[in-house]
């Protein structure tokens, strides 16, 4: 038999056990509010970032939708076209106490990335562990990571143009919130912060991700009011998550998603119509466990933000590089030399023209291109270990692929005709002009309608509207470096007046501005750096200043076919956007071919240069002087040409200008070491 108890001594162990069944509850109701909470705070400075990509990211879904298509016929037909899974490195920072215990283990992070690939297959993108994980011993980072210390955290565990992720046992965004983690988002350093147990929850990680490339909560971008979406989706493009094949989300959360992940709430929207919301879906607040997908156009804002906006990102070790020889003609047919500069590269797959299908399985193959604009796909493999057998050099490989987007370009010629105001670019590389980040530090040109997305730099208005509706292009100097370089190269133009003059307008604002430079290169093999004189620093004083007018004249180049580059160079600093506006040739007097001496003709080689010498090949021309110089004018070296050769030991790897320098000739020649 049992001891007798008192009633005082019944009524303790019952306020106990009580007390017991709060804690159970209490634990259990964190665990899961920590499991669906998200840091991630997009701000107006991002949301007008993603705006400033509206054009090239609609482009770019309407691609990803053909390529949906095409990858469904796959499925059915052995001989359809598979299309690429595009390749993103991500550099794993473990958190572990200052002893080096605790932290992600190995196999778990193993699982996380296993599972975002899985999710983020039907996006054509997949995820790789970068050059080993990096370890970081800290109490304070790893009991106590507040969204304040980013900055300390990453000054000395940062790898640029990866994807960071950071793992740790505590994360922190506002005071006392103890939260699953956040992503910087889009213009914003590249960083994710993710507490360990919701790395391993299976939607955490790819919720976070999916900020990282673009997407808002299903609910929108306010934790605190409910959505003014509709549920009739009237307003879908514009309201909620600005996507329109998600339903209307009142917030899901453990209050209203019960264990089957059926909504149980009864919120009404405004117009009195009751929610439908999307339990599953990974960008919601819903249960973690019942997330498990994104909707089609999710999925397709997730390949037009990468493709638009995310495409620099390269392992230090392991990565895709190309050069081509030549990538734009004038002419029906171009044959073009490629030259990969991959790096841990040991076999290659080549798909030259865009078509799916793989041409070539050297290293540096060689084709000939017809009329037209072409996307150039390498897929590299590098191996993980060595199997010395006679059944297969390697038996543990890895593979990443890259698209270079218009890449080869034959048979855009214009002439007089040329009158562009760029209001129908929907981005920099349409209607055979080509955009081009030389230095590879994502500074690039873009085409935009209103304020770039940086406050305080680049005009509100286009040239030739006066609006902001109208469209410009623009170098985008957040996110780049100082010195970075890019060009914006016209279609090929055929010079037939004697008077020939080349007119665009530009727009310089901001504290920062780098500086602009016209260079023309001909089909003769010239490179004319500098056309006109170089436009430095700061041109109008604010926004509100119009356009500045630029003629180049293009008489020297009468009867030659030309392609005009735009060289902006970045300042020191984010706010330094470069624009340019209504670009035109004209002329009255048209010339015609006639028995003029053949143009000097100098060819260069190896290039890119395989040793310590490049070899100038010319036609009888024997006293020159050569100077070396970087891609902003700083030079390397320079001399007189002897015996038609120049030592280039001492120059490091990269991009240079060779210009050779005669009595009445100047020439530059572009190669690459």
């Amino acid at each position: 038999m049992f001891a007798p108890m008192n009633v005082s001594t019944l009524k303790i162990k019952l306020f106990l056990f009580s007390l017991f069944l709060l804690g159970v509850f209490t634990t259990s109701l964190a665990q899961e509010t920590n499991e669906s909470g998200c840091g991630t705070i997009i701000n107006p400075e991002a949301l007008n970032y993603l705006d400033s990509f509206q054009s090239q990211i609609k482009s770019f879904e309407e691609e990803f939708h053909q390529l949906t298509s095409i990858s469904n016929k796959s499925s059915s037909s052995k001989n359809a076209l598979v299309p690429t899974i595009n390749s993103i490195p991500i550099k794993a920072h473990i958190i572990r106490n200052s002893e080096g215990n605790g932290g992600l283990k190995i196999s778990e992070l193993q699982d996380a990335i296993d599972n975002l690939n899985a999710i983020y297959a039907d996006a054509f993108l997949e995820f790789f562990l970068c050059d080993g994980i990096n370890y970081i011993n800290s109490d304070n980072y790893y009991y106590d990571f507040e969204k304040s210390e980013e900055s300390q955290l990453t000054k000395n565990n940062f790898t640029p143009n990866v994807i960071n992720i950071y793992f740790t046992d505590y994360v922190e965004v506002t005071d006392g919130n103890s939260l699953c983690g956040y992503s910087n988002t889009f213009g914003g350093p590249d960083v994710i912060v993710l507490k360990n147990d919701c790395a391993t929850n299976g939607s955490t990680l790819a919720h976070e991700m999916g900020h990282f490339f673009s997407l808002l909560h299903t609910h929108g971008n306010s934790n605190t009011k409910l959505t003014t979406e509709l549920v009739d989706g009237s307003n879908c493009d514009t309201d909620g998550d600005q996507i329109c094949d998600t339903p209307a989300d009142p917030q899901l959360s453990y209050y209203n998603v019960n264990s089957n992940c059926e909504y149980t709430g009864c919120e009404t929207d405004a117009n009195g119509d009751p929610f439908t919301p999307d339990t599953r879906n990974i960008m919601s607040y819903s249960n973690s466990s019942c997330k498990s997908h994104f909707s089609p156009q999710q999925l397709a804002r997730i390949y037009a933000f990468y493709k638009s906006a995310r495409n620099y990102f390269e392992c230090p070790s392991f990565y895709i590089d190309i050069t081509a020889d030549i990538n734009q003609e004038c002419g029906e047919s171009l044959t073009v030399n490629f030259s990969d500069h991959s790096a841990g590269a040991v076999a290659w797959q080549w798909d030259v023209d865009g078509d799916g299908v793989i041409d070539y399985t050297t290293q540096n193959p060689t084709h000939t291109f017809t009329t037209g604009i072409y996307d150039v796909t390498l897929t590299i493999s590098k191996a993980t270990n060595l199997k010395k057998s006679s059944e297969s050099k390697y038996y543990n490989t890895k593979t990443i692929t890259k698209t270079f987007p218009q890449f080869i370009k034959v048979g855009s010629i214009k002439g007089l005709s040329l009158n562009e105001t760029f209001d129908d670019f929907e981005m920099a590389s349409d209607f055979g002009w080509t955009a081009i980040d030389i230095t590879g530090n994502g500074y690039n040109w873009y085409s935009n309608s209103g304020k770039t997305v940086t406050n305080g730099t680049g005009p509100a208005v286009d040239n030739s509207n006066k609006t902001s509706a109208g469209t410009y292009i623009y170098a985008e100097a957040s996110g780049a470096q100082p010195g970075d370089v890019a060009e914006f190269v016209s279609p090929c133009l055929i010079v037939n007046s004697n008077n020939a003059v080349f007119n665009f307008n530009y727009y310089m604002y901001g504290k920062n501005i780098g500086s602009l430079h016209i260079d023309i290169e001909t089909t003769t093999g010239e490179y004319i750096k500098d056309v006109i004189p170089a436009i430095y620093g700061e041109q109008q004083t604010s926004q509100n200043d119009p356009y500045i007018t630029q003629t180049v004249d293009l008489s020297a180049y009468a009867n030659k076919i030309i392609n005009i580059h735009f060289r902006a160079v970045r300042g020191a600093s984010w706010d330094g956007d470069i624009a340019i506006d209504d670009a035109s040739v004209s002329g009255d007097v048209t010339i015609f071919p006639n028995n003029q001496d053949t143009p000097v003709n100098i060819a260069i080689y190896p290039n890119p240069v395989n040793g310590d010498i490049l070899y100038v090949k010319t036609n009888d021309i024997l006293n020159l002087d050569y100077e070396i110089t970087n891609l902003v004018g700083q030079q390397f070296a320079k001399g007189h040409l002897s015996n038609s050769q120049i030592n280039v030991s001492d120059l490091s790897q990269g991009s240079y200008f060779l210009v050779l320098l005669g009595k009445n000739h100047r020439t530059i020649k572009r190669f690459i070491k």
